[in-house]
C-alpha cells in the first residue's frame, strides 16, 4: 500500500529514527560503561596479584569493586535519562502537510513551530551519510527563497533531521509537487494579458 499522509495529521519522523534519537544520545552511557568494564577488570587482576598478608592491597581490590558498582548504577541511571529524552525529543517534534504549507513542531521544554510555505520552496533534497543508511533513515533539506545553500544546519528551518527513508522519499515528492503547484497558481496575471493577442 503507498504511503499517504493526510493534510492537517500531525506526522512522527519514523520509528527508526527513534532509535537513531535514542543511540544519538547514549554517548555517556556508553562512556560510563566502558569504565566499569576496566574497573572490574582490573579488580580482577588486582585480587590475583594481592598476597594475603598485605592489607592495603585488599583494601584496593575492595575499592575498585566498589568503583565498579557505583559506575554501574551510573550507568543504569545514564541509560534511563537517554531514553526519556529521545522519547520526549521524538514524540515532540512532529510535521504535518498543511494546505499551504509544512508545519514543523520541535522542542522538549522550548516549543517552536515552524512554517514553510510551498511557494517558498526552491528545492527539497535527502541527504543519507554512511551512518544514516545504516540505519534507513535520511536527512530531508529543503532549500526555500532566500537561504543560501551553506546555511544548512540541523537547526535550520529547513531541515527534517532524521526520517525513514520511504517518509523522506515521500515528502519529496510531495513537497516538490504542492511548491510546483503553488508556482503555477501565483503566476501573475500581467503575464496572461500580455501574451494575449490585442484588439484593435
Amino acid at each position: 500500500m503507498p504511503l499517504q499522509i493526510p493534510i492537517g495529521e500531525k506526522q512522527h519522523l519514523g520509528k527508526k529514527t527513534f532509535w537513531l534519537f535514542i543511540l544519538e544520545r547514549s554517548g555517556p552511557t556508553f562512556s560510563l560503561l566502558v569504565i566499569a568494564i576496566l574497573l572490574f577488570v582490573l579488580q580482577g587482576v588486582a585480587a590475583r596479584v594481592v598476597i594475603d598478608k598485605v592489607k592495603a592491597s585488599a583494601g584496593i581490590v575492595s575499592l575498585l569493586g566498589t568503583a565498579g558498582l557505583v559506575t554501574i548504577a551510573l550507568t543504569v541511571l545514564s541509560a534511563v535519562i537517554a531514553f526519556l529524552i529521545a522519547w520526549l525529543s521524538y514524540k515532540n517534534y512532529t510535521f504535518a502537510l498543511e494546505v499551504d504549507a509544512l508545519r514543523v513542531a520541535r522542542g522538549i521544554f522550548g516549543k517552536e513551530e515552524i512554517t514553510i510555505p510551498y511557494r517558498q520552496i526552491q528545492d527539497v533534497d535527502i541527504e543519507r551519510p554512511l551512518f544514516f543508511r545504516l540505519f534507513g533513515v535520511s536527512r530531508l533539506v529543503i532549500l526555500t527563497a532566500g537561504r543560501e545553500a551553506q546555511e544548512k544546519t540541523d537547526e535550520s528551518e529547513g531541515i527534517l533531521p532524521a526520517i525513514d527513508k520511504d517518509l523522506a522519499e515521500y515528502l519529496r515528492g510531495a513537497l516538490t509537487k504542492r511548491a510546483d503547484v503553488e508556482e503555477v497558481e501565483e503566476e501573475p496575471p500581467a503575464q496572461n494579458a500580455a501574451s494575449a493577442p490585442q484588439r484593435q
